[in-house]
């Protein structure tokens, strides 16, 4: 094995707590626990093996939201974090990835929890910051997406009956996973889609993400080092950030942000050495149906334009030419804060090991994508076997 091979990071720990509307039985603490030493176990480690924490930090003792209070449970750190989108999804994975790889740690799991029914300090992302030319208008998260989709569909043609098929077919994976907060609750029609109710044009509530409670983490080291571990590792093939401004900080634009994720797409991809035809398995943010299209389009799977008619096919289905979020999702599976975004990297690597609910046939590279046009970033990751 390559230095370089040796210090390729992988994945090697995944896990998901229960999903929930509501937990009220269950701390911020408890549920980020869980989530740590439950990867840190998949691993086949033993938590004072781990000598980085990229965790939420609830509480009680240590000091509120400071990443090194988790020393006292875990061991003496090298690396840590403090910022909440550094602790979660894509961003978290590339981090990590980059600590292990420089040296600065060996062994990262990142996670957490946040309850977002429990007070201000839990809210969504998005929601409760003061922002001072979005909030005279009454604007929040849904809307703010909805302008961007708005706009699409009428420069392009996109009808509400292709957005509907987006949200039914990844609701009804969800439907019949068990782990996902609306199983037994479909099947879903586009007509059921298109019958609830409207939250903002053009998104019906069927159109929109579920939001609920729950937790989740993985673990990242070398592949060095996940040589002598039992779990299957799945490697960073490829990775890369895009921003356009501070997350909802304004109303976007479509000209502006409707296809943010191609710059990092092609970044990502040209490092995995891989095309977006070579995915086997997209685990995509999916906070509403059109984001799915918008990114279909974004990640070169099809021209701008041309992702209403690409849905139309099948292609996002399980057994479909370009699989979607088997899980279910944020529309189905859940949507819990931004443990939200670690989930998607799960789905990824359960995909990848063989072990998936719904499990796409011979798996062999997933892309996992976090946020979009409506919050004006965007971070995704190539993952793939390390054989």
């Amino acid at each position: 094995m390559s230095r370089d091979d040796a210090r390729r990071a992988v994945v090697v720990g995944v896990h998901a707590t229960d999903q929930a509307l509501s937990l009220p039985h269950r701390t911020p603490h408890d549920l980020a626990l869980e989530a740590a030493l439950g990867a840190i176990r998949d691993a086949g480690l033993d938590p004072r093996e781990v000598d980085g924490a990229q965790l939420d930090w609830s509480g009680p003792g240590g000091a509120a939201g400071e990443g090194s209070s988790w020393a006292r449970l875990l061991g003496d750190l090298a690396w840590t974090s403090d910022a909440q989108l550094d602790n979660s999804g894509v961003r978290g994975l590339l981090k990590a990835s980059a600590a292990v790889g420089a040296g600065l740690a060996h062994t990262v799991v990142v996670g957490g929890c946040k309850l977002v029914s429990r007070g201000t300090g839990n809210a969504p992302v998005g929601a409760g910051a003061p922002l001072e030319f979005a909030d005279v208008w009454g604007s929040y998260v849904v809307a703010q997406f909805a302008l961007v989709a708005a706009r699409h569909m009428h420069r392009f043609g996109t009808t509400p009956e292709q957005l509907a098929l987006v949200a039914a077919t990844i609701r009804n994976a969800g439907s019949t996973n068990p782990e996902a907060m609306m199983a037994g609750r479909g099947p879903y029609s586009v007509a059921d889609v298109l019958a609830s109710r409207l939250v903002a044009t053009p998104f019906h509530l069927l159109d929109c993400c579920i939001v609920g409670e729950g937790g989740a983490a993985f673990v990242v080291t070398t592949a060095e080092r996940a040589a002598d571990l039992p779990a299957t590792p799945v490697a960073l093939l490829g990775g890369a950030m895009e921003y356009h401004q501070a997350a909802y900080a304004d109303p976007p634009r479509y000209d502006e942000v409707g296809q943010i994720g191609r710059r990092a797409g092609a970044r990502a991809f040209g490092a995995a050495g891989r095309g977006p035809q070579d995915v086997d398995v997209f685990a995509l943010y999916d906070p509403n149906s059109f984001e799915v299209i918008r990114q279909l389009e974004a990640l070169g799977l099809c021209a701008e334009g041309e992702g209403g008619p690409l849905v139309e096919t099948g292609a996002i289905g399980v057994d479909g030419k370009h699989p979607v979020n088997p899980d279910g999702g944020c529309l189905a599976h859940a949507w819990n804060g931004t443990q939200q975004m670690s989930l998607r990297v799960i789905e990824a690597v359960r995909q990848l090991r063989g072990t998936a609910v719904h499990q796409v046939p011979d798996a062999r590279t997933a892309v996992v994508a976090n946020a979009g046009a409506g919050a004006q970033h965007y971070e995704l990751a190539v993952l793939g076997r390390l054989s």
